[in-house]
């Protein structure tokens, strides 16, 4: 197996280097050949990913977090070339998707080293004021995209603080947030809403710790569109609660759908995929069927796939 290991030292909270040699040394053990290289800069990973691709590589392996992985699929989309993902970001959870132990890169290759090769669907989001990107996890609408985009500006401090730095923008951003009015066209229905949060998922962990969307699949060529409906404080913190219990799903104040395509428009709504600020409304999202290949270990969530 030929791969490319894109490292992105600028992800997560400690410095990785050894870890990630150690990482790639284990791959080769196992018989492939595996090339490390660094991002600087964003954009990096797709640049390069586009690079393996075009030089025919079987696999690349981005060892960062969410945004990471992001990144390269953007690049691997309609290629032959796997996408791999080795777990040292600050959010990881197409990794836990994956049964990929966080802090544990050695773990994560040899569970690597066996991985299938499978094709998934991702989503991709484009809009007037949006380039065409595609995500791998989801795109959210509303009170998740206000806050990756308040945390985006703030790079340094969200690599010392982890996960702790999503808690605290979001008390903050939620505690002022009263929804927004947006129209929602999903498949053939249309539907008018006052939104705290409305979001698009390929896959069904959301922040690595809830399952969001628990009956989603990667290969099933639809995307399940979960709207929390509601505006003020107590509604959000409603909300948190059931989707922590998984009661979600029965709360008449959230809809769920399954669909192809969606459509949101809607005033000072913004977006982002896989966590990454991208923009605001309006948008258009819609699947892109078994559009990408990647490898998925023994020790991954088996619900996620439609065909086993």
């Amino acid at each position: 197996m030929r791969a490319r290991l894109i490292f992105n030292p600028s992800a997560g909270m400690r410095d990785e280097h050894a870890e990630i040699q150690r990482a790639a040394d284990v791959l080769n053990a196992c018989g492939w050949s595996v090339e490390i290289v660094e991002t600087k800069h964003v954009g990096d990973a797709t640049r390069l990913a586009r690079a393996a691709a075009g030089q025919n590589l079987d696999a690349l392996i981005a060892a960062g977090g969410d945004g990471t992985v992001n990144e390269v699929a953007n690049g691997l989309v309609d290629t032959p070339t796997a996408l791999g993902v080795l777990p040292s970001g600050t959010a990881n959870v197409w990794a836990k998707e994956m049964g990929l132990p966080l802090g544990d890169l050695v773990t994560a290759a040899r569970r690597l080293a066996d991985a299938d090769v499978r094709p998934i669907d991702v989503g991709e989001v484009r809009g007037p004021a949006i380039e065409p990107r595609i995500f791998v996890l989801w795109s959210g609408v509303g009170l998740d995209a206000l806050i990756t985009s308040d945390i985006e500006p703030q790079r340094e401090m969200k690599r010392r603080l982890g996960a702790l730095m999503f808690w605290l923008v979001g008390v903050r951003d939620a505690w002022s947030y009263h929804g927004k009015r947006a129209t929602l066209i999903v498949g053939d229905k249309r539907l008018n809403r006052r939104v705290i949060l409305a979001l698009a998922a390929n896959a069904q962990l959301y922040g690595g710790i809830v399952r969001i969307a628990p009956t989603a699949q990667v290969d099933d060529g639809l995307l399940d569109f979960v709207v929390f409906k509601g505006t003020g404080f107590w509604a959000t913190a409603w909300h948190l609660v059931r989707v922590f219990l998984g009661a979600h799903v029965r709360d008449p104040q959230v809809e769920i759908y399954r669909a192809p395509y969606i459509a949101v428009s809607g005033k000072n709504l913004r977006v982002h995929v896989d966590a990454e600020p991208i923009g605001l409304a309006p948008v258009e999202i819609r699947v892109r069927p078994r559009a990408l290949r990647v490898l998925v270990p023994k020790t991954a969530n088996r619900r996620l796939f439609k065909e086993t």
